[in-house]
């Protein structure tokens, strides 16, 4: 093919050439792999047969330059540059002349070399542009394999395996997965570029079907680089048969397929079965199925194939063997009965005939499977519960015998107490009936007996209450017994539902308690269900508003002293309880502060009437004083406070002494009251201070005189000390001077003490 350009090509080939066209020839594609190399062979003719060439330049991925008016891309090789340095100038050599030669090697190759390769050449006249294909692959090219149209058996045939390749100087081989003789020849022309390896062989029937392989390989890594492999068709009669038999053995009852197989190419068309060497009529195809086969069908069988190229062989018989597993099996109980719960109990398996033998025994004992080597099963203690036995007999498969009975006696079961009446809760004063109740005994005729908390009640199956009362209460068995044994149901727990009763406060540590300890009172009785609320009540019956169980005094007083009793309440109702009493005791602490205070309201009541006395014995001396002074013509007397008894000083009848026991170490303040008109001045005291103040506008004819202590330094007027005892307060004698004499009105004396 040749590369035709734009017009302008054509008008440069005109301009440059005659009417002869260039002529090339070389592969139209070449085929290689990365690292090998490539061997390009071409020949070439210039137009006129006289001109030389004068130059030529390998392109690749060429393209036309419309600038430059001319071709360019990578430059692989130039005859004008040979000489100077340029990239691919070591891989790349131009192997012909200027003539006529323009073959081309290259090595090695690479990915990037394939595309288009342009051979650009020059004459004086004249120029052309060839194009060649180059395909360069990333592993190495496979062999193709060509087989004759048909291959008889034991006819001799010769294969071809070819590969698009061929560089001199680099070194490959194929190989064949066949032995015998091979020639390998290279073809390297324009035409053609191929290494060739054939194979001459004689097939046989055993080669049908077989792969046949061609490798490429490299002498130098001595490895494989490529391969290729075809399946060998080869044309035979049948061969000698055999049957194959599915499956094998065959269970009697399955169905059974037997498969003539025969190697034949084309495969055979007619088949003759043989059973027992004896023609099996109405069979001719490959295969024989049987869907239920039976112990007649047993024995031995062949078979004759047949094809287009002649008849086969027939071949060694294959034995049907129809198995079936163990018949007539048995389970036999070895011992006499009656069987007790508890007895040692022995078995054994029987069979009657098994294809293949028996080999092992399975029992089925209370509901599992025992696998046994002996057809005897020995039971140590059968159970009360024992469930009928089988066995099987086992080869290949088992055959279970019929299953057969223990009839195992024993005592009743699962024996329990059960409430008839009432369904529901049991409230005190109900009728209620328990009866006794079981699942199973073997024999059945039994009898009852009833216990209350393991004491013996009474025989019968049934137990009556006609009105229950708590003190029936309790746990309750039912005895059931047979002539194997006897069996106890669990204890019926039997209770009573009824109000609280038995009420009664306990107090502790005990109800005579001192006060400040604590005391805890606690209020007890019975009930079912229980209680769920308390309320206390003192003596007083007032609600405490307490509504524990426990009522805690701590500390405990005297006033707690007293009768005190709880109610309770359930859900059936309420109860009282009896007053207790609490008696409460004063410590000694208290009692000796209550003493203390009694002794001392005695002490000041006995003061008191002292003090009394004395003040009266003293009233009734001032007034028979009083008396003294109004008869006297000097209108005078005396108030003195005595602390002790002192001898007087004076008998003058003028003055008057007046003690007031009362009023002892005190300053004393007197008021004497005068009746209207006395015009008395006021007077001054002994000791030169003012002792009376005039009479107040405000106030009546009332002299107020004052009492003014004195301290060691002699009495005052009228009075000595007479005895150095006397260290108390003194007081001044309060004199009324007057003349005439006193109106009839009744005088009145005020005292004001003021402590000190």
């Amino acid at each position: 093919m040749h590369l035709l350009g734009p017009s302008f090509l054509l008008l440069e080939y005109l301009a440059f050439s005659d009417s002869s066209p260039w002529k090339f020839e070389h592969p139209h594609t070449l085929y290689t792999w990365d690292g090998a190399c490539v061997w390009i062979p071409c020949d070439y003719k210039i137009p006129g047969g006289k001109q030389m060439l004068e130059n030529l330049t390998l392109y690749h991925n060429y393209h036309y330059d419309e600038t430059r008016k001319d071709f360019s891309g990578t430059i692989l090789y130039d005859t004008e540059k040979a000489g100077k340095t340029l990239p691919h100038r070591e891989r790349v050599q131009f192997l012909g002349d200027k003539k006529s030669n323009c073959t081309i090697h290259i090595h090695p190759v690479s990915v990037n070399d394939s595309g288009c390769l342009g051979l650009r050449v020059t004459t004086k006249n004249d120029k052309w542009m060839e194009k060649i294909n180059l395909n360069v692959s990333e592993t190495p090219l496979s062999p193709h394999i060509q087989l004759p149209p048909e291959i008889q058996e034991s006819q001799e045939v010769t294969l071809t395996c070819s590969l698009n390749f061929s560089c001199p100087g680099y070194q490959i081989q194929l190989k064949w997965s066949l032995e015998g003789p091979a020639v390998t020849s290279t073809l390297l022309t324009t035409k053609i570029v191929s290494t060739q390896s054939k194979l001459t062989f004689q097939p046989q029937w055993t080669h049908h079907g077989k792969n046949l392989s061609c490798q490429l390989w490299d002498p130098r890594a001595e490895r494989i680089l490529s391969e290729e492999s075809v399946e060998l068709d080869v044309k035979h009669a049948p061969e000698s048969s055999r049957v194959e038999i599915l499956p094998s053995p065959a269970k009697e009852g399955n169905k059974v397929q037997m498969t003539c197989v025969s190697p034949a190419n084309p495969p055979p068309t007619n088949y003759t079965w043989y059973h027992d060497k004896k023609k099996v009529l109405g069979q001719t195809s490959k295969t024989f199925q049987i869907p239920a086969v039976l112990l007649g069908h047993a024995g031995y069988y062949s078979c004759l194939a047949e094809n287009s190229l002649g008849t086969g062989q027939v071949g060694q018989e294959a034995e049907l063997d129809v198995q079936y597993p163990p018949k007539e099996v048995t389970a036999v109980i070895q011992n006499p009965t009656p069987i007790r719960e508890g007895d040692s109990v022995t078995l054994s398996c029987n069979y009657n005939s098994s294809n293949p033998e028996v080999s092992r025994y399975e029992w089925n004992f209370q509901g599992s499977w025992k696998k046994l080597l002996r057809e005897v099963l020995i039971i140590e203690k059968v159970s009360w519960d024992a469930r009928p036995i089988s066995c099987a007999a086992c080869n290949q498969w088992c055959s279970w015998a019929p299953s057969v009975s223990l009839d195992v006696l024993y005592a009743p079961r699962d024996v329990r107490v059960q409430q008839i009446s009432p369904p529901s809760d049991i409230h005190s004063g109900h009728r209620v009936l328990l009866g006794c109740n079981f699942s199973s005994s073997r024999p059945r005729d039994v009898r009852f007996f009833w216990q209350k908390n393991g004491i013996f009640l009474k025989e019968g199956r049934d137990l009556t209450f006609d009105a229950i009362s708590p003190e029936d209460a309790g746990n309750y068995n039912c005895l059931v017994n047979n002539s194997v044994g006897q069996t106890v149901s669990e204890p019926r727990v039997l209770q009573v539902l009824y109000a609280p009763r038995r009420l009664r406060v306990s107090i502790g540590p005990k109800d005579k308690v001192m006060e400040g300890k604590k005391a805890v009172l606690t209020c007890e009785g019975d009930a079912n269900p229980p209680i769920f609320q308390y309320s206390w009540f003192d003596w007083k019956n007032q609600n405490l508003h307490h509504y524990d169980q426990m009522l805690r005094l701590d500390p405990v007083k005297v006033q707690h002293s007293g009768a005190y009793r709880c109610q309770a309440i359930n859900r059936l109702g309420m109860g009282q309880s009896t007053p207790s009493t609490l008696t409460v005791y004063y410590s000694p602490e208290t009692i000796g502060r209550r003493v203390a205070v009694g002794v001392g309201f005695c002490l000041a009541a006995l003061l008191l009437a002292f003090w009394g006395v004395k003040l009266q014995k003293s009233w009734k001396k001032i007034r028979s004083q009083q008396g003294l002074q109004e008869n006297s013509s000097g209108q005078s007397f005396f108030v003195r406070n005595k602390k002790v008894r002192r001898a007087p000083l004076s008998e003058d009848p003028h003055s008057l002494g007046c003690y007031n026991p009362v009023m002892e170490d005190a300053i004393s303040y007197a008021t004497l009251r005068f009746p209207v008109g006395d015009a008395d001045a006021p007077i001054t005291g002994d000791a030169g201070t003012p002792e009376t103040e005039g009479p107040s506008p405000s106030r009546d004819d009332t002299v107020t005189y004052s009492v003014v202590q004195k301290h060691r330094v002699g009495d005052y007027e009228n009075v000595v000390p007479e005895s150095p005892e006397d260290e108390g307060i003194h007081y001044s004698e309060l004199v009324r001077l007057g003349i005439g004499e006193r109106p009839l009105a009744q005088e009145m004396v005020e005292y004001v003490t003021l402590k000190h």
